[in-house]
């Protein structure tokens, strides 16, 4: 029977007739044929010195003169050409030529039709279209039972037919198929890494009741980046071994990773071990769905036609997939997923020269720790079995998460208030050290151990303390807990006549022994270093208390260093005291003159005694899991306190795509967000009209904005009876420009008197105000944490829409107007090429004119509007000053080294920054903040090989933790470099802004309206671009949020968030326009219309229609 039969009615099974494998030599008449049939735009021929030659592009792309199939294929990746002619004939002759070992034809029973029984599933629909095309004209009303399986269908449809069991055994994969099908259609970040293979009914011979399962053999849903459909690999012809035993399909897909320069354990992990993770995680932890056929039977790795790897694992085993599952069957779940794992492992290992296997099972393991943390707690408790990934199976409580943030929340109000009075005391975070900053877990066991030996009542010893794992928990050396171990752990039942009293005074002692040297191992609580930045950050003080002497303090201060801990004041006991510890400890924190706002401590009297002094205090209990505590588990504190076992934090709120609503970089958790490297694959592709549509609904709601403004302020001054009383005019002026969507900070800060100042005169000579903006250098893109590419974006129009909004606002209420200078200062700071200062403000001139101010805006590099406002000889004489003073401050600042201790080199600089009498105070004095910002805007250089956003990632995930034992050489001399690019770029920006001072710059337009668009004062108009954001146009990726609403956030944080690009005709394919959330897009579905001639049928993501028609800008 024909594979590709004229007769599109005609069956023909699958099976037989695979296509020439990717290792057989090519012909030119086969490889066209292929190139013809799936759309490329290409061909093979044949150069003069024998070698083939893929032609269509360019001179073409040499093949070689023995070229495989597999050649031709790298080639197609190379050049970004797939399939676009969907044939299953071809996909499934493709997936049969990488069967390992093809077995004989299966024997096929041909069923008459009226004799067969059709079970369906919801989809009754495409369960009897799937049937229809297992039967034609050339076999009759006939339905075939093979003994195994095989492989029937038509060329739009494969359909693999499966012997079963049982009716039973169906509909339990029926149920299943579902049940996925439903979650991995409505979850989009689930769709990036699974596909399925629906199974939509089974067929029953009613005459001998024996039953074949029917199963759509294409992934679904469709991958949007290849319209000529992919297939499924399974393991075993994935792993096969060729005649060096290395896996010969796994060799030829990793090569054709397009980014040849990316590392190829990177990309091994990344669309092989990964997607595996992500899928049994999300599936678990957001679904309570169990997938546990992931293993050689039940899963394979999605390809394209050209062999490529998508990044999607493809479910084919729908019956072990099990909902709401039991601990139990995780646990069994778990050891299939994690045998696929080392079998891929071993089989990448044996592709790598050498003996590389350590070095892949480290990094399959560091992925699987980086999947399993942050899971939701009931997932935690499923994986808690005794299963492989039991120690990775990581949450954070939400009581705890919420507890440490409310704390933040406190920090943070006490610093507002310090702002308006600058004598309140600074709010302070007290936290102890022992057993709950420090935990002394080794020399726990190491005292249990040596307590062990025989005893009185246990005269053959107390074994279970000579191996103290085993105990559900463990002693501490606090009294009030040592009843709770003897009761918890079951040893009191046990050892009834053991004097626990006498032996609690031998764990002391062991415990006590050679402090000096045992201290040392003592482990920093889990977070502690990342909480105590984040108070710090939020402008608290971290107080580290704890009970041991002063002759203790070096060895405590240099644990906490090492483990990246950031300085913090750290009280200790005098070597001599006769008072109670906790009053000591309260006292000395009395003395430092803070405000404490919470108190951390495992012991109830301490916390009460610091609440004694603070009565707001919030006190915090902690409790470290496995060690006995100081109350009844079922008890709550004394204190009514809330209980945390770790400092740790969720990095993003769950629930769904949402904005971070953070100002700087150093508030996210980065080396705890997800890459999600692959929303690549699923970005929206817009048409001119498609970009058009979405300016216009933000215009337009911005227009019907103004409008409203207008209204509002003409009716409430009058200006409809007297339209040219000065007075009023300049009131409903003054009204317009506070209003909540363009103001930031209080509308104190710019008072009538202000505006007069600024713009009566040109108000009474009838002109336009002149409005002066400053900023929009470039994109913030050189680590990719915060864009993508140099060019302005969503972000950037949103502002111009804005600008317009105020401008017609105004125009409401003084029909002259506004006009806006915009200074742009991409080269004014820090040295940039021309090149791209120059395509960015290119780029926002054409928003300018996109949104209709063109007329009304200008559009100049600050430099040169100053050259022409300040006399010609400005360029040089400024450039002589910017020199002197960089060398005075790096004169100033030689014995400052920013890569020892960073943080404490910062203090120290701003201790000094104090005294500086040679530049201006206001800017000198901004040294230390600005330098912290600059740090997460410098260039950072990245390894041969390495990808610049993980890269970025692992040298911020603690950026000023230069000696971070946790990290690698690489990384840490990586963070040095960052550091000293940002030390070396502060002082050329410090010497800039005193210059701009001298020659008066913010002087240069005698009359008009300043924005300010950060650290607004007295005086000055506070603005905001896209309200409700704290970060600027520039400093981030423009972005729909879940509501429409543009915005603006760092990129790692929306692709954290689940957030995909969308890319427009604008910017081109480079460097996406916006970014919006996964769960607004959707799959472009195939048309039944036929495409006019000469036009590209539409194909992949597209934005939902209604979420397009919503953007627009937010109101505060």
């Amino acid at each position: 029977m024909p594979l590709l039969a004229e007769d599109s009615a005609q069956d023909w099974p699958v099976d037989g007739l695979p296509a020439p494998g990717p290792w057989r030599l090519l012909t030119v008449a086969e490889a066209n044929d292929l190139l013809t049939a799936g759309g490329y735009g290409l061909w093979v021929e044949q150069a003069r010195d024998g070698d083939l030659l893929l032609a269509g592009v360019g001179t073409g792309i040499p093949l070689g003169a023995e070229a495989t199939w597999a050649d031709l294929y790298r080639a197609l990746v190379r050049l970004r050409r797939t399939r676009s002619v969907f044939d299953a004939a071809w996909l499934n002759r493709l997936t049969g030529s990488l069967t390992p070992e093809r077995t004989a034809q299966p024997r096929v029973t041909e069923v008459p039709a009226e004799r067969v029984d059709l079970v369906c599933g919801a989809d009754r629909e495409l369960a009897h279209r799937v049937l229809a095309s297992l039967r034609g004209p050339g076999t009759g009303p006939k339905v075939p039972f093979p003994e195994a399986g095989v492989t029937v269908g038509r060329r739009e449809r494969a359909v693999r037919v499966q012997a079963i069991d049982s009716r039973d055994q169906a509909l339990r994969a029926l149920r299943g198929w579902e049940r996925l099908a439903s979650v991995v259609a409505g979850d989009p970040e689930l769709r990036m890494h699974c596909a399925t293979q629906p199974v939509p009914g089974a067929v029953v011979d009613t005459g001998t009741g024996t039953t074949a399962l029917l199963r759509v053999i294409d992934p679904a849903p469709a991958h949007p980046r290849h319209p000529g459909g992919t297939i499924a690999a399974d393991l075993d012809a994935l792993l096969h071994p060729d005649s060096d035993g290395a896996p010969k399909l796994l060799r030829v897909v990793l090569d054709n990773r397009f980014a040849r320069r990316e590392d190829e354990l990177d990309h091994f992990l990344e669309h092989f071990v990964r997607p595996l993770l992500r899928v049994f995680r999300l599936a678990l932890d957001t679904h309570g769905l169990g997938l546990f056929a992931l293993d050689e039977t039940g899963f394979a790795v999605e390809l394209s036609p050209e062999l490529q790897a998508t990044g999607r694992i493809v479910v084919t085993d729908h019956e072990r997939i099990t909902a709401e599952p039991s601990r139990a069957e995780v646990t069994t779940g778990v050891r299939a997923l994690v045998s696929t794992l080392e079998r891929l492992g071993e089989g990448f290992a044996s592709l790598r020269a050498g003996d590389r296997g350590r070095e892949v099972r480290d990094a399959v393991r560091r992925v699987i720790g980086e999947e399993l943390r942050y899971l939701a707690p009931h997932t935690a408790e499923l994986l808690s079995g005794e299963q492989p990934l039991q120690s990775y199976a990581h949450t954070v409580p939400e009581g705890q998460d919420s507890v440490l943030k409310s704390v933040l929340d406190r920090v943070q109000q006490g610093t507002r208030e310090r702002r308006w009075n600058p004598d309140a005391p600074r709010p302070a975070v007290v936290i102890d050290v022992d057993l709950c900053g420090l935990i002394p877990l080794q020399r726990i066991t190491d005292a249990a151990r040596a307590i062990s030996g025989p005893r009185p009542g246990a005269p053959g010893g107390i074994l279970e303390l000579a191996g103290p794992a085993t105990l559900p928990v463990l002693p501490t050396h606090l009294p009030e807990s040592w009843e709770n171990f003897v009761r918890c752990s079951g040893l009191g039942e046990r050892y009834p006549a053991v004097d626990w009293d006498g032996l609690r005074g031998d764990f002391l002692r062991a415990f006590q022994s050679r402090p000096r040297e045992r201290l040392r191992t003592d482990s920093v609580n889990a977070g502690l270093a990342r909480f105590v930045w984040d108070v710090q950050d939020a402008g608290g003080q971290v107080v580290l208390c704890t009970a041991r002497k002063e002759r203790f303090r070096g060895i405590t201060a240099e644990l906490l260093a090492e483990a990246g801990v950031p300085d913090a004041t750290l009280l200790v006991v005098p070597s001599e005291v006769s008072r109670p510890i906790a009053e000591v400890k309260a006292e000395r924190i009395r003395a430092l003159g803070v405000d404490v706002v919470a108190v951390f401590d495992d012991e109830g009297e301490s916390r009460a005694a610091v609440r004694a002094e603070f009565g707001d205090a919030l006190p915090v209990a902690v409790e470290i899991p496995g060690l006995a505590a100081q109350r009844r588990p079922d008890a709550p504190a004394a204190d009514d306190a809330a209980v945390i076992a770790t400092f740790e934090t969720r990095p993003s709120a769950p629930g769904g795509p949402k904005l971070s609503n953070t100002h700087s970089l150093e508030e996210l958790q980065i080396g705890a967000m997800r890459r999600n490297r692959l929303a690549g694959r699923w970005a929206v592709h817009l048409t001119e009209g498609e970009t058009q549509s979405i300016v216009d609904s933000i215009v337009a709601d911005t227009d019907r904005a103004a409008q409203r403004t207008g209204r509002g302020a003409i009716a409430k001054f009058g200006l409809d009876e007297e339209p040219d009383d000065v007075e009023r005019v300049l009131a409903a002026l003054h009204h317009v420009l506070t209003r909540k969507q363009f103001i930031k900070g209080s509308r104190a800060n710019y008072r009538l008197a202000d505006l007069k100042r600024d713009a009566e005169t040109p108000v009474r000579a009838g002109e336009p105000i002149d409005v002066v903006l400053l900023g929009f250098p470039v994109k913030q893109c050189l680590n990719r944490l915060k864009a993508s590419g140099p060019l302005p974006d969503l972000a950037e129009l949103g502002a111009m829409a804005r600008l317009r909004e105020m401008q017609r606002a105004v125009a409401a209420v003084y029909p002259p107007g506004l006009h806006f200078n915009i200074l742009t200062d991409g080269r004014h700071f820090r040295s940039r090429p021309a090149a791209i200062a120059d395509a960015y403000q290119r780029k926002l001139r054409e928003y300018v004119d996109l949104v209709g101010i063109g007329d009304r805006t200008t559009v100049a590099d600050i430099d040169e509007v100053a050259e022409q406002r300040l006399g010609p000889g400005l360029p040089a004489e400024r450039a002589r000053r910017i020199a002197n003073y960089r060398k005075l401050l790096s004169d100033r600042l030689r014995d400052f080294d920013i890569t020892d201790n960073p943080l404490r080199t910062l203090e120290a600089v701003h201790d000094w920054s104090m005294s500086e009498t040679e530049f201006a105070p206001h800017v000198i004095g901004l040294l230390r903040e600005i330098l912290m910002s600059l740090v997460y805007s410098v260039p950072v250089t990245v390894p041969a090989g390495t990808d610049r956003l993980e890269w970025s990632a692992a040298l911020y995930a603690d950026i000023y933790n230069v000696s971070d034992p946790s990290a690698s050489a690489e990384v840490r001399q990586g963070r040095r470099a960052v550091l000293r690019r940002a030390w070396h770029t502060v002082i050329r920006y410090m010497a800039t802004m005193q210059v701009d001072e001298e020659f008066g710059y913010e002087r240069m337009f005698p009359n008009r309206v300043r924005l300010t668009l950060s650290a607004v004062r007295q005086g000055c108009l506070g603005f905001t671009y896209l309200g409700g954001s704290g970060l600027l146009p520039w400093q981030g990726t423009g972005v729909l949020d879940p509501r429409g609403h543009v915005a603006i956030d760092f990129a790692i944080s929306l692709l954290d968030q689940g957030f995909v690009p969308v890319y427009s005709p604008l910017l081109g394919p480079r460097q996406p326009w916006a970014m919006v959330p996964a769960d607004r897009t959707q799959l472009i579905e195939p048309s039944n219309v036929p495409t006019p001639r000469g036009v590209s049928p539409r194909e992949g993501v597209r934005l939902e229609p209604d979420f397009a028609e919503r953007a627009r800008l937010r109101r505060k």
